[in-house]
């Protein structure tokens, strides 16, 4: 059996040495090069009929590197088996260079649970929101989807607000044009063709002032606006300054609203307009439902963790708050709040953020775990493979090779054993014995 020693680091880190012992080891080796031997297609042999020495020469790093993830996996699943405490999470690993013949020693680092008392989480009982669609809802929906329908088709009127309008512009600032104080500001001094949203008050119109002004023009007009820049801009040559701006008209497109007739409804599988409406309303209810469902779960592990103090696995706040920060860094320079020059400014309080928030998810996360634990909490095979399916969906990952990381199939039980966890809380139903997959 394997020798096992555990050093406590602190309250949730275990240091622990495994050592294999050199029949294990032996045997692990052999059963790697029958695989390697039943699989190989060698030049002059038939499939899987090679010697054991050639099939060793020619796959001598990848059969040593399957061994060596064969033993890391048996260590850590001896001490999973461990009583004294709980893995939460694998933080580090080292593994002694294997002599022929010997044991091998391999120290881990592991995250456990703290010992803390469990919340009553009986006692908490968090209603499930009844969701109703109204028929304004619907009706907003499918001009919605009208407006995404619609085509732009050329006119010779005067653009209204929402219509395209192809124009050519140049930028004037001081009297020098805009191009010449500024040779990369782009869009923001001049463009031989573009198309303009006419009235657009959209984040990523480049130069707002031109998007009002081409409301009522027509193609062969031209006209002029007038652009302020703040302290702010994203081109230092502009900042403080107003650009005059020359524009042409060459093209004006109306947009066109489909009508709602047989065509249309042809077109997005419905059968009428009734039968429209009804699936869209389904559709808003099914959003509104799953929407409800995620604020009733939070509301249960706030409930969860409202008062508990206890010391966090590292590792894991560590992790999931690198996750957040990339999550929350991305959300600021798409919602306009964070430009590129301004990530300096703003990176230890995305970090701090970012930290916060995992820590509490960190904590809500060891909860659930003891929960699952006194619970007997785990999952079916069928399950589990659901879990996996799920994964690879979403993605876009073959569910073959996912099955094959070892890592990150532990993440993906452990997630699923949580939301069971999860929904035991919210129903109060005492945990069916399952077949563990």
């Amino acid at each position: 059996s394997m020798d096992i020693k555990i050093q406590v680091t602190n309250p949730t880190r275990r240091s622990v040495t495994v050592t294999i012992p050199a029949a294990t080891v032996a045997a692990s080796e052999k059963e790697v090069i029958k695989g390697f031997t039943r699989e190989a297609a060698l030049p002059g042999f038939r499939p899987g009929k090679a010697p054991e020495a050639v099939v060793r020469q020619k796959y001598a790093k990848n059969i040593a590197d399957e061994i060596s993830q064969r033993l890391l996996a048996q260590g850590y699943d001896r001490i999973k088996e461990e009583k004294s405490f709980t893995v939460y999470t694998l933080a580090d690993v080292q593994k002694d260079e294997a002599t022929q013949g010997a044991d091998v020693v391999i120290r881990y680092e592991v995250d456990v649970l703290p010992e803390f008392k469990t919340p009553d989480w009986q006692s908490i009982k968090i209603a499930k929101e009844a969701v109703t669609v109204t028929d304004a809802e619907v009706a907003e929906h499918l001009q919605k989807l009208l407006q995404q329908r619609a085509r732009f088709e050329k006119t010779e009127a005067a653009a209204a607000k929402g219509d395209y309008v192809r124009l050519s512009y140049t930028g004037t600032v001081d009297g020098q044009a805009v191009k010449e104080v500024d040779a990369e500001a782009g869009p923001l001094g001049s463009s031989e063709s573009s198309w303009e949203e006419a009235g657009s008050e959209s984040e990523v119109v480049a130069v707002p002032a031109i998007a009002k002004a081409i409301i009522g023009l027509k193609a062969g007009d031209t006209a002029q606006a007038e652009q302020a820049y703040g302290a702010d801009a994203t081109r230092e040559a502009l900042r403080g300054k107003t650009v005059q701006y020359a524009l042409t008209v060459s093209e004006v497109r109306c947009k066109e609203i489909p009508a709602v007739d047989e065509a249309f409804c042809k077109s997005v599988g419905v059968k009428d307009e009734a039968d429209l409406r009804d699936q869209l309303r389904k559709g808003i209810t099914g959003t509104k439902e799953q929407a409800a469902e995620t604020a009733r779960r939070e509301k249960a592990l706030d409930a969860l963790i409202t008062g508990l103090d206890l010391p966090l696995p590292q590792s894991a706040v560590d992790s999931v708050a690198n996750g957040l920060f990339n999550e929350y860094l991305q959300l600021r320079i798409r919602n306009g709040t964070l430009k590129p020059e301004q990530f300096e400014a703003q990176r230890e309080e995305i970090i701090t953020e970012s930290r916060k928030a995992a820590e509490t998810k960190v904590r809500a996360q060891v909860v659930l775990v003891r929960i699952a634990e006194e619970n007997g909490i785990d999952l079916t095979r069928e399950e589990f493979t659901q879990a996996i399916l799920r994964e690879a969906y979403r993605t876009n990952v073959q569910p073959e090779k996912l099955a094959k990381d070892r890592n990150q199939l532990q993440v993906l039980r452990r997630d699923a054993v949580l939301n069971k966890a999860l929904d035991l809380v919210l129903d109060g139903k005492a945990p069916e014995a399952v077949e563990k997959a």
